[in-house]
C-alpha cells in the first residue's frame, strides 16, 4: 500500500507512507519535519494529514493518491488557503 500527498502531479511529495512506514527520505525539503500522517483510521479507509508551522507558500492545491495494487487506487483533492493573523501592534 502506497499513501503519497503532493503538490502536483510531478513534484516530490509532501508526506509519503509506503509498505507501513513513513518514507521521509522521497519529502520534499521544505515539509520536512513539519508533516504527520493521522493513521489512527486507516484500516476504515481514513487518513489525514497535519502540517505544523504552516506558512504561506502551504497555500494551494494538494492531491492524495492512495495506491493499493496495479488494479486499485484512488485519489482525492484538496485547497488549502493559508490566512494570515495580523499581530497587535504595541505603542
Amino acid at each position: 500500500m502506497e499513501l503519497r500527498w503532493f503538490r502536483s502531479k510531478f513534484s516530490p511529495a509532501v508526506h509519503l507512507y509506503r509498505d507501513g512506514q513513513d518514507q521521509y527520505g522521497e519529502q520534499m525539503p521544505e515539509y520536512r519535519g513539519r508533516t504527520e500522517l493521522l493513521k489512527d483510521d486507516i484500516t476504515n479507509g481514513s487518513v489525514s494529514l497535519r502540517i505544523r508551522n504552516v506558512r504561506p507558500s502551504d497555500d494551494g492545491q494538494y492531491v492524495c493518491f492512495f495506491f493499493q495494487s496495479s488494479i486499485s487506487y484512488e485519489d482525492a483533492i484538496l485547497e488549502l488557503q493559508v490566512a494570515g493573523i495580523p499581530h497587535p501592534q504595541h505603542m
